[in-house]
């Protein structure tokens, strides 16, 4: 009989081979959910495209309609909408972030209570399952 370890865990052949199949789906997951959002980007972009091309002609008839062209870019102020995306992703990110963090306290959970199932000297750390702080604590 061969067993390997996966995250400290005594598996058997087939256990870890089910095992690495679900962790290859999960990078199979995040890579589609990148390339899902590269998409986006990519659509986002190509429409800015087609409005200032579309604007070009416009734009190259008269130079009256450059500087009315400049006052609405400036009445839409680029900076400002740059710093809300910034924020946007930064928001994001964090959010992602934390989403990881809840997943793998919950995976580590499942683990801990197999550990501490035989012994009632342990404690863990007070989270739930989801890993939040259950309500009521630390106010």
């Amino acid at each position: 009989m061969h067993n390997k370890f996966f995250r400290g865990v005594v598996l058997n052949k087939h256990e870890f081979e089910i095992r690495q199949a679900v962790v290859g789906a999960q990078k199979l997951e995040v890579w589609i959910n990148f390339g899902k959002h590269l998409t986006t980007l990519a659509a986002i972009l190509y429409a800015l495209k087609i409005i200032f091309d579309g604007l070009q002609p416009f734009i190259g008839q008269n130079p009256e309609a450059l500087l009315a062209f400049a006052k609405i870019i400036d009445a839409i102020n680029p900076s400002n909408i740059t710093s809300y995306m910034v924020a946007g992703v930064a928001a994001v990110g964090w959010n992602l972030e934390r989403k990881g963090k809840r997943r793998a306290i919950r995976q580590k959970n499942e683990y801990q209570k197999q550990v501490e199932s035989g012994d009632s000297y342990r404690s863990s750390s007070g989270l739930t399952k989801t890993g939040q702080t259950p309500k009521g604590v630390g106010k």
